[in-house]
């Protein structure tokens, strides 16, 4: 099990630092990281402009990618490679199940509609699951409904050429991406059942074998992934599992105290994990098996490769809430501290 540590000075300083200057007049939301060690990706809503953007956290300027058409109801959740961005833009408050799909490549600045809910005849969206679309490797993967009785589609693009396909119809919940590129999701195999995690060849859409780290994972749990290093919580959210590698089965690392349920907010890469017990933000350094608190209170937080983004929660009561963002390089953080 991992032990909690104390922040010492040294992390004082990382957590007292400035925010992104930009966050501080303009509602922003962060989308993923760019790992390039100087910027993230973002919804910002202005008077200006509203819609997705590529923000310079140390320049605080950002450049524009995809403007929202309404600026009230449209919001977006995705995820980047390291070429691609890949979101899906909702277009409701309050239904996940209306949306578009779109990628966005950083090379030459393409701009692509891949996906769009699906409706029944009746003219209604068909239930969709919360978990939006994710890239890794140069493809992309969701999952939408697709008819009655929680019938939905588990899709894959390839986002060189924009070519889709249907990897699974049956009764999936959300898809990731992991390395291979593989695609997985969890599924339940007969009504009543707990569902599975099944897995497909991203290229091909072939059946493979689930990877050794996924394949205990039930009950529509939604593990988090870089590719390789994985992470999840179960116990109805109070023990998180960890493994480095997808060949390594994975282990229990923390438990929560009684009562204290972990948020839907896990993050891995390869070395740290953050995860969160409301309004409580933790950062783990697995090589070490330390973890501390990192913000006071509330907040989200994200972790690539090269940069941890934290953001602080608002007390402003409004729709798109303006909130500090905070930006650090990883190197640049202070070993965590000796257990207490």
């Amino acid at each position: 099990m991992w032990c909690k540590a104390k922040p010492d000075g040294a992390w004082k300083k990382v957590l007292n630092r400035d925010p992104v200057a930009l966050s501080r007049y303009v509602s922003v939301v962060p989308i993923a990281l760019a790992d390039d060690g100087r910027s993230f990706f973002a919804s910002i809503w202005s008077k200006r402009y509203s819609g997705l953007v590529r923000i310079d956290a140390g320049r605080s300027r950002y450049t524009k990618i995809k403007r929202y058409r309404d600026p009230v109801n449209d919001q977006a959740s995705g995820s980047f490679d390291g070429r691609w961005l890949v979101w899906t833009e909702y277009h409701s408050l309050y239904d996940p199940s209306d949306f578009d799909v779109w990628s966005w490549d950083s090379r030459t600045g393409r701009l692509r509609q891949i996906g769009a809910a699906a409706r029944s005849s009746g003219g209604k969206f068909w239930p969709s699951s919360w978990r939006a679309a994710v890239a890794l490797d140069g493809y992309a993967t969701w999952e939408q409904g697709s008819g009655p009785d929680s019938l939905g589609d588990i899709h894959v693009v390839d986002l060189e050429s924009g070519r889709g396909r249907i990897a699974r119809h049956g009764h999936p919940v959300g898809s990731f991406l992991v390395a291979g590129p593989l695609v997985v999701w969890p599924e339940s195999m007969k009504r009543g059942a707990l569902t599975v995690m099944r897995a497909a060849d991203a290229k091909t859409g072939r059946p493979v074998s689930t990877p050794l780290a996924l394949r205990r994972v039930r009950g529509g749990l939604e593990p988090a992934t870089n590719g390789e290093a994985v992470v999840y919580a179960t116990d109805d959210w109070r023990s998180l599992w960890w493994s480095p590698s997808l060949k390594t089965a994975p282990r229990r690392v923390f438990s929560s105290r009684a009562g204290e349920p972990m948020e839907n907010s896990v993050r891995v890469n390869d070395r740290y994990v953050s995860f969160a017990v409301w309004p409580r933000i933790y950062l783990a350094d697995a090589s070490v098996g330390r973890y501390l608190q990192i913000n006071s209170p509330g907040g989200g937080v994200f972790l690539g490769k090269t940069n941890l983004l934290l953001g602080k929660q608002s007390a402003e009561k409004a729709i798109h809430p303006i909130s500090e963002t905070f930006f650090t390089r990883l190197k640049s953080l202070p070993p965590i501290p000796p257990c207490e």
